[in-house]
């Protein structure tokens, strides 16, 4: 028996550079220089900073759970700008219908 490793079956993956070795070919900031950045807040940032409950959990998680209360209450799909109550609320409530139908809640 032989084994088989991904390199085997893709050898283009070989050439891959890793994430480590991709941030050190950029540039540095030279003294005196600025560089164009964007510092925008994220989605799921804004949503942990109205709600800190969630504060912890996957920024992904936290965003889609956010797309999809509005699209349930059929909003318009926007960032949040204030606090609603209705957001952990729908949380809660999407978290013990889960329960239930895994029967976890009894």
């Amino acid at each position: 028996m032989t084994a088989t490793t991904l390199g085997d079956l893709f050898p283009e993956i070989r050439t891959v550079v890793t994430s480590r070795e991709r941030q050190r070919n950029f540039p540095r900031k030279l003294p005196g220089k600025s560089v164009n950045k964007h510092n925008r807040q994220g989605t799921a940032d804004k949503l942990k900073a109205l709600y800190p409950e969630i504060a912890s959990w996957s920024p992904v998680l936290v965003t889609k759970a956010w797309f999809n209360w509005l699209r349930a209450n059929q909003m318009e799909l926007v960032e949040p700008e204030n606090r609603d109550e209705r957001f952990p609320e729908y949380l809660v409530a999407l978290m013990l219908s889960h329960m239930k139908e895994t029967e976890s809640w009894t």
